[in-house]
C-alpha cells in the first residue's frame, strides 16, 4: 500500500512539475524558429561569441561577436536589432577621438558628461565607442555607468579591432561566458576592454598590434544603421526626388532610419580616418569640439579659414557684379 501512495506522489509530482514549466520544456526540447533563426545568423557572422562578464563592473554582462572585417554590415545590424538591443533607438550617438590618458578641462567636461547622459538616457539612444578602457572610450565608458536610471539601461556597443585587444585569447569561444581581466602584462599595441560597454563588435582584419582596422566597417555599420537619414533628405532638400526608405517587412520599426551623429573629441590620425569615412564616405554629420586639442582644434581652424576664404570670393563676386553694371549703364 506504501509503494502505491509512493508511486501516486510522484506522478502528481511529476505532473506538476511539467505543467509549471510546459514553456521552457517546449523551448528545450522543440526550439522555436527565432532561436534557431538567431543561432544561424551568429554562426554565419561570427568567428567567436559569447558574453563576458567583467572583474572590474560584476554586474554587467557584456554580448560579443567577432567576425571579419569583411562581414555584411545588414547581418550585423539585424543581430544588434534583433538579439541585442530589441528597442529601435531614436538617435544612435558615435563618438570618437584620442586613444591615449586624455584628461578634458573641467569645464568642457561637465558640459559634455551631463549632455551625453541627458541624451542618452532620455532617448534611449545607443552610443558607440571604439569600446577600449582608455582616453575617450574610457570617459564615456564612466559617464554611462553614472545612469541613474536603472529601469532604462543604455545600450554601449564598442566596436574595435581584434588584434588589439588585450586578452584576446580567452575571448576564442562559441557561446560560452568568460571572465574577462585585464592581463597583467599587455603587448604592444593592445589595451583592455572598457568594463562598462554592454555589447561590443571585434573586427578581424588578421592584423596585431595595428588599431584602426574596425573604421571602415564601424562607418559601413553606422550608415546602414542611419539608412542614410542625412543624406535623403540632403538630397531631398536639393529637389532630388528620392523613394521612401521605410521598407515592408513583419517589423517595420526596425527598417526605419535611425539618425546618426558623430561625436568627435581631441583626437589624432585614426580620429581624421574615422570623420572621413563617416562625413564623406557614408553621410554622417559630425559635432567637433573645438578646444579638446589636436585634431578638433584643426578641424575649427580650417572650418574658419574655409568660411573666411568663402566671405573673400562673395565679396569679389559682387565687387565684380557692380562693376559689370557700373560699365554696362556707361555704355548706354
Amino acid at each position: 500500500m506504501g509503494d502505491v501512495n509512493n508511486a501516486s506522489l510522484r506522478r502528481v509530482s511529476i505532473q506538476n512539475f511539467v505543467s509549471e514549466n510546459i514553456n521552457e520544456i517546449k523551448l528545450t526540447l522543440v526550439p522555436d524558429d527565432h532561436g534557431r533563426a538567431s543561432n544561424q545568423l551568429i554562426q554565419l557572422i561570427s568567428k567567436s561569441h559569447g558574453t563576458i562578464t567583467f572583474m572590474d563592473n560584476k554586474s554587467n554582462r557584456a554580448e560579443f561577436i567577432r567576425i571579419a572585417s569583411e562581414a555584411s554590415v545588414e547581418n550585423v545590424k539585424e543581430l544588434i536589432n534583433k538579439e541585442w538591443c530589441l528597442k529601435r533607438p531614436s538617435l544612435a550617438i558615435s563618438v570618437t577621438g584620442g586613444a591615449k590618458n586624455y584628461n578634458m578641462k573641467p569645464k568642457l567636461l561637465r558640459a559634455f558628461r551631463r549632455g551625453l547622459l541627458k541624451v542618452a538616457s532620455t532617448t534611449g539612444a545607443w552610443i558607440i565607442t571604439g569600446g577600449m578602457n582608455a582616453g575617450i572610450m574610457k570617459l564615456v565608458g564612466e559617464i554611462v555607468d553614472m545612469n541613474p536610471s536603472h529601469s532604462r539601461p543604455i545600450h554601449l556597443i564598442g566596436i574595435a579591432t581584434w588584434g588589439c585587444v588585450a586578452g584576446r585569447d580567452k575571448l576564442k569561444v562559441r557561446g560560452e561566458t568568460v571572465v574577462y581581466t585585464k592581463p597583467i602584462t599587455e603587448e604592444k599595441g593592445t589595451t583592455p576592454l572598457e568594463p562598462n560597454h554592454t555589447k561590443f563588435i571585434f573586427v578581424d582584419d588578421e592584423s596585431e598590434g595595428k588599431y584602426g582596422g574596425e573604421i571602415k566597417f564601424r562607418s559601413r555599420l553606422e550608415q546602414v544603421i542611419s539608412g542614410d537619414f542625412f543624406g535623403a533628405r540632403s538630397r531631398a532638400g536639393s529637389g532630388i526626388e528620392f523613394q521612401t526608405l521605410t521598407t515592408p517587412s513583419l517589423h517595420p520599426e526596425r527598417s526605419d532610419p535611425v539618425p546618426v551623429v558623430l561625436l568627435v573629441v581631441e583626437g589624432g590620425p585614426n580620429t581624421v580616418r574615422t570623420v572621413y569615412e563617416a562625413v564623406f564616405k557614408n553621410n554622417i554629420p559630425a559635432v567637433i569640439f573645438e578646444g579638446t586639442g589636436r585634431c578638433c582644434d584643426l578641424f575649427a581652424k580650417a572650418v574658419r579659414l574655409y568660411e573666411n576664404i568663402k566671405q573673400l570670393e562673395d565679396a569679389e563676386k559682387t565687387s565684380h557684379q557692380k562693376l559689370d553694371e557700373h560699365i554696362k549703364s556707361a555704355s548706354l
